[in-house]
């Protein structure tokens, strides 16, 4: 069968993907690595690029491909990130709480390779919101945090947080407590910020639903990692000339680039 045969009614759950033209490698290969440990689902594409909405990798395996309106966007202030093409336009995740009619909208980060079943996605939970702690997370003298600090490359959103009034509220949140960079700020901080002042409960996974892997030091937790978050540089934009090349990262890039064909 198709992966576009499936009857998105018969399934309670779907995949949120959040692209653009320099994301799309990596929006093709989670959707590949994704495909071959779980059975299909609805996958919704998200852009404000039309043209990466049209490639046809993304015609064949989503169900729909929504063109995000970016002027809601607008007056909500990007922090400066160094050498980023593109951290303004992470705050689009926050259409990924968007209603599209599933009880559960799993989003995965466009740099996230799937090497195990995630079964925890899926499951009802405790909470409305599912996600990981941020490992990597360490206070400053602008942003101390909160107890719960997640890393958003990975959400299951339950339908109790879906709709535009959730969607408002991180645009709020956005606009009037942007924060200074780093942690303080980008779509991870005005999530966190959400979360500590309207007291969203969160069901809190293991770190295996989202190993974090920023500078490729290590390959710790490869034998029991479900989802490789390459938070820092992302493999398909290649190396530079003075590229530290470690054993880890070896390992790590060759995990990227052993591509599986899906259906």
């Amino acid at each position: 069968m198709s992966l576009l045969e499936l009857d998105p009614h018969t399934s309670d759950c779907c995949l949120v993907v959040l692209t653009d033209s320099l994301y799309l490698p990596g929006t093709r290969r989670l959707i590949e690595s994704w495909h071959r440990h779980h059975p299909p689902i609805p996958i919704i594409a998200l852009s404000a690029d039309e043209a990466a909405l049209e490639d046809p990798f993304l015609l064949t395996h989503c169900h729909r491909r929504i063109a995000i309106d970016p002027a809601p966007y607008a007056d909500i202030r990007p922090y400066q990130k160094r050498r980023s093409q593109r951290h303004a336009q992470t705050f689009f995740k926050f259409e990924a709480f968007s209603d599209f009619g599933f009880a559960r909208n799993i989003f995965l980060d466009s740099d996230i390779l799937c090497l195990k079943p995630a079964p925890a996605l899926f499951k009802p939970g405790n909470a409305p919101l599912r996600a990981v702690s941020d490992s990597g997370f360490r206070p400053t003298r602008a942003y101390k945090g909160h107890p719960i600090e997640i890393n958003s490359g990975v959400l299951s959103i339950g339908r109790a947080l879906q709709g535009a009034a959730t969607i408002a509220r991180l645009q709020d949140i956005a606009r009037t407590h942007p924060g200074r960079g780093g942690y303080n700020a980008g779509d991870q901080g005005i999530i966190n910020k959400w979360i500590h002042a309207d007291d969203i409960p969160v069901d809190l996974l293991p770190p295996d639903y989202n190993l974090i892997r920023k500078d490729y030091a290590d390959s710790n937790g490869l034998q029991d990692c479900r989802l490789l978050h390459f938070a820092g540089h992302k493999p398909w934009l290649g190396r530079s000339r003075n590229d530290d090349v470690k054993p880890a990262r070896e390992i790590l890039e060759r995990l990227w680039h052993a591509r599986k064909r899906v259906g």
